[in-house]
């Protein structure tokens, strides 16, 4: 009787054990930016295998998670898509925890099989813009993929003058407007395919996917269009804040960043985490 009891006991103890372990290595929640699906499931699905922890991912688009941020809603690690002033004084997620993860940037594309201009310098994308019948690039107001592009048009000081000849892509942000009252729903990337502009300014990494159905160009110089910085955060109410540093850390890792890479994004860059 006295070692079944202790048989008891000591598997009451291993159960509670295990309990304990199980519980602080429970479910992880992620809030992600849906434009970098595919490359952060790949990423989770990696640092799952690896870790053997589980990952639930939310994804928004880069507006829509500021504003979660910023009204207190983040999950246990929150990507964020600079600028996110609401966020950082919301009291929601730990300030310490920044970590860069990689940076967007702003590519220009052609129709398949037109000359490629010269976008060499900030003179050189200024002349090709001029030179173009009609421009598009996504609405700075309502996307995160219109800042660059905007950016890049004021610096230049040509954004009046090309305003006439611009088709600017309405976002996520501009729901509620009817597709019949506005030909601005269309995507600039659907444009571009079908040459309806001469040149379109996108995310790279939105472009790499259909770099199929028109011809990317390169990058903007940086002196005209900074790159964008996506920065990761853990909530100041994670659920288990040591998983949540661990799937940051693997974000920006190494590894992650070869995957990044692949999917057009560019370096993390710490100094661009408060950034624009």
């Amino acid at each position: 009787m006295k070692k079944l009891c202790s048989a008891v006991v000591a598997l009451g103890l291993a159960c509670a054990g295990w309990s304990v372990r199980a519980q602080g290595q429970g479910e992880i929640t992620l809030l992600a930016v849906g434009p970098m699906r595919a490359p952060t499931q790949k990423i989770v699905d990696a640092f799952q295998a690896k870790s053997g922890r589980t990952v639930k991912i939310t994804y928004g688009n880069g507006v829509e998670t500021r504003r979660m941020v910023a009204k207190g809603q983040p999950l246990d690690v929150s990507l964020l898509i600079a600028p996110f002033p609401g966020a950082l004084t919301s009291g929601t997620i730990v300030l310490e925890s920044a970590t860069p993860i990689n940076t967007i940037l702003t590519a220009v594309g052609v129709p398949k099989g037109r000359p490629k201009p010269d976008i060499s310098t900030p003179d050189a994308v200024k002349k090709a813009l001029l030179a173009a019948k009609r421009i598009g690039y996504e609405d700075p107001d309502f996307t995160a993929a219109g800042q660059g592009p905007w950016e890049a048009l004021t610096r230049l000081g040509i954004a009046e003058q090309v305003a006439g000849k611009s088709e600017v892509e309405l976002g996520p942000g501009s729901q509620g407007i009817a597709p019949n009252t506005t030909r601005n729903t269309i995507k600039t990337a659907a444009r571009l395919a079908n040459g309806d502009i001469d040149i379109g300014m996108l995310m790279l990494s939105d472009m790499v996917p259909q770099k199929d159905q028109y011809d990317i160009v390169g990058v903007l110089p940086r002196s005209i269009s900074t790159p964008v910085a996506v920065v990761g955060y853990i909530s100041t109410h994670a659920s288990d804040p040591a998983g949540a540093k661990a799937l940051l850390d693997y974000l920006a890792s190494s590894d992650a960043q070869a995957i990044w890479k692949e999917a057009g994004y560019g370096p993390p860059e710490r100094a661009l985490t408060y950034a624009r």
